[in-house]
């Protein structure tokens, strides 16, 4: 038996799917290279070092621990960072915020009458000068002023 059979059936070696007599072979080559024998041993030692990590099975409770932690670290900065503000200055922001709107709202309707009542004002105005000039409200302006002219 030669080195490159060696090297191109670890596995089967491994797997123990060699006949008897290429097992025998192969074992008693091993006996005879010491180079064969290393790799070998390397080869051994890789895969009972990856059966080893296979078996190891994570903690299914992991990914809840670590979320419930994450949870917790965020409360506590939550906690220690705002709670003046979030026990006195938000509620007297909220109010001031809400008086000015109160405020800004009063003072629109307020010009918004003003508008109306010089409006009213006005047409008042004008219908105290026509009652003084005795003119009817059927006659057309536009009608006389042209026609004198």
């Amino acid at each position: 038996m030669n080195c490159s059979f060696i090297r191109n059936n670890l596995f089967s070696y491994q797997e123990r799917q060699l006949s008897e007599k290429e097992y025998k072979e192969f074992k008693d080559h091993l006996h005879s290279c010491e180079e064969c024998s290393r790799i070998v041993s390397d080869f051994q030692s890789v895969t009972s070092f990856i059966d080893e990590k296979k078996s190891n099975e994570p903690n299914p409770f992991i990914g809840t621990r670590i979320i419930q932690r994450l949870e917790s670290q965020i409360e506590q900065t939550r906690e220690k960072t705002n709670p003046f503000f979030q026990r006195i200055l938000r509620p007297i922001s909220v109010s001031f915020i809400m008086l000015i709107a109160v405020i800004i709202g009063f003072s629109i309707v307020k010009m918004k009458d003003t508008r109306l009542s010089d409006n009213t004002k006005h047409q008042d105005d004008i219908q105290a000068m026509k009652s003084g000039l005795h003119i009817p409200d059927f006659i057309d302006e536009d009608k006389i002023f042209f026609d004198n002219h």
